[in-house]
């Protein structure tokens, strides 16, 4: 256990410091589109083009890994963070779209990296668990974000804050540095992958391309709860903007823990595609519990649904990373996890315009949820018949 430590504390904080510099620009967005002349939400765009790049930097995270070293290439992440950043202050949009590409292309290797790395390191009967505390990056990363960015706007300006969080990048690779020092020597010993070979390894491997086509369909719950919940909450059924937030916290927080609460048992009890099994049906019947919202259901009950809801479409990710590092071929972790994470962005990428789509079609966010829950239930229900044969 001692081992993992190490290699654990530095693959979160590269987690929650590239999650950070992915969410920020959303936080500053309403002050920063003025001055840019653009409308506020056209965040989306910057957002779908941040997980675009990152699908595809993902793929040439395990070629990075074998000619520099795991530690090199976790702190070649956070510094293409820090740049896009720093680019975005040029206050032009094509500065603005160099800074989505570089954000993005930063964000595609961590995954890949930190999968290489606690493969190696974690005990295999905490491996799940282990994956879901390093995923815990993810909503910390949006909490850092929701905490500093609006200070720094007000106090410094939007463009002299994003410096601000660039300069915090930064430091998290000059922290990493004695470590990187201590691996140099084994660095660049390992087996280079072509750019595509990560996808080629997906598709060779049943159980991983079924794990990759689960992780699509997880992913699209995932991004319905993170970009419309607070829209449905306060459009649809009323809620003021200060109580819709407070609940759409109590996902996020149901999510970190639901994150490790699932790894423990995915280790402990059940095994990792039974575990992601019973998340695919607990997404579906939390989700048709959340589209079934209306005004006269208590506080109470939203909290609790909202929870379940956030537990289960927020909580999947680090049992799902830890089987993936399962199955991959010896010495390949960083490549394969770059091959399934492309489909996951496919469903992260997605999500936010369908699901716009389907608000339109059945007349409601609510229905539009009952819709996104039917292929998680589905989902979850064939892993569930799956673990059963085998």
């Amino acid at each position: 256990m001692k081992g993992v430590v190490l290699p654990l504390a530095i693959t979160l904080a590269v987690q929650a410091i590239t999650s950070m510099a992915m969410i920020a620009p959303s936080v500053m967005a309403p002050v920063a589109a003025a001055e840019l002349g653009v409308s506020p939400r056209a965040i989306g765009w910057f957002v779908a083009l941040e997980y675009l790049v990152a699908m595809l930097s993902g793929l040439a995270c395990g070629a990075l890994i074998a000619r520099f070293g795991a530690v090199r290439v976790c702190q070649i992440s956070v510094c293409l963070a820090a740049a896009g950043l720093a680019a975005g202050t040029g206050a032009v949009l094509p500065a603005v779209f160099a800074a989505a590409g570089l954000i993005g292309s930063g964000y595609g290797l961590v995954n890949p990296v930190s999968s290489h790395l606690l493969a190696r390191t974690a005990p295999p009967r905490m491996m799940s668990l282990i994956f879901s505390i390093k995923q815990t990056g993810v909503p910390l990363g949006g909490a850092l974000a929701g905490v500093l960015a609006p200070p720094l706007v007000l106090y410094l300006s939007w463009r002299w804050g994003a410096a601000a969080l660039a300069l915090l990048c930064l430091a998290v690779a000059l922290l990493t540095q004695p470590v990187r020092v201590a691996e140099a020597g084994g660095a660049g010993s390992g087996a280079s992958t072509g750019y595509f070979a990560p996808l080629g390894m997906v598709f060779t491997h049943p159980p991983v391309l079924e794990l990759a086509i689960v992780s699509l369909i997880f992913g699209t719950m995932q991004l319905a709860l993170f970009t419309y919940f607070v829209s449905y909450l306060n459009l649809e059924l009323g809620y003021g903007l200060v109580a819709a937030g407070l609940i759409y916290s109590t996902a996020h927080a149901a999510g970190i823990i639901g994150r490790i609460a699932w790894g423990a048992a995915a280790d402990r009890w059940l095994s990792p595609r039974r575990m992601l099994g019973l998340l695919g049906v607990m997404m579906a019947f939390s989700g048709a519990a959340v589209a079934g919202f209306s005004v006269d259901w208590p506080l109470p009950a939203v909290i609790l649904a909202s929870a379940l809801f956030g537990a289960s479409a927020v909580g999947w990710n680090g049992v799902y990373l830890a089987e993936v590092a399962r199955r991959a071929p010896p010495g390949q972790v960083g490549a394969i996890t770059g091959g399934t994470q492309f489909f996951t962005f496919i469903g992260a990428l997605a999500a936010p315009p369908l699901f716009g789509v389907v608000v339109g079609l059945v007349g409601g966010f609510g229905k539009a949820y009952l819709v996104f829950s039917l292929l998680p239930g589905l989902a979850g229900a064939y892993l569930l018949a799956r673990a059963r044969r085998s």
